[in-house]
């Protein structure tokens, strides 16, 4: 009667033999392939020679710092803010220039009619108002008195 062991090391010489060649060599040359990267080095480390305090006082009196920032004309876009005057609204005055307000929820205009805000007024009185989104809320549900 055969140990497991014995039954385990045929059971992989059977498989190793019934493989196909190519399958074979291409897991030799990844074992081949691993080994090689666990034992070489990362880098190579390059040789170098120092400077001599003679070089160094060299490149330091040649050196010219660069300024940090180019200097900025007085007539840059960036520089040159455009003023918008005039209450917020759907239309607003912008350097002198009367323009539509795209910036903001109320470019119609429709917060600015008066039906418009009595009719905000009373579905408010009517079914309240909250900050998360309930059925209540959204009108999906009949109001509870």
């Amino acid at each position: 009667m055969k140990s497991a062991g014995e039954e385990a090391v045929l059971s992989e010489r059977t498989a190793f033999g019934v493989a196909p060649a190519y399958h074979l060599i291409l897991e030799g040359i990844l074992i081949l392939w691993i080994i090689r990267l666990l034992f070489s080095k990362t880098y190579k480390l390059q040789e170098r020679s120092d400077l001599t305090v003679k070089e160094k006082e060299e490149l330091i009196e040649e050196w010219q710092p660069e300024p940090l920032v180019p200097p900025v004309s007085k007539d840059h876009p960036a520089l040159n803010y455009n003023i918008v005057s005039g209450p917020p609204s759907h239309n607003i005055v912008v350097n002198g220039k009367k323009c539509v307000n795209f910036a903001s929820f109320n470019f119609l205009g429709l917060l600015d009619n008066a039906r418009v805000k009595a009719a905000a007024l009373a579905s408010l009185k009517k079914y309240g108002v909250g900050t998360c989104g309930p059925r209540g809320f959204y009108g999906t549900e009949n109001v509870v008195k």
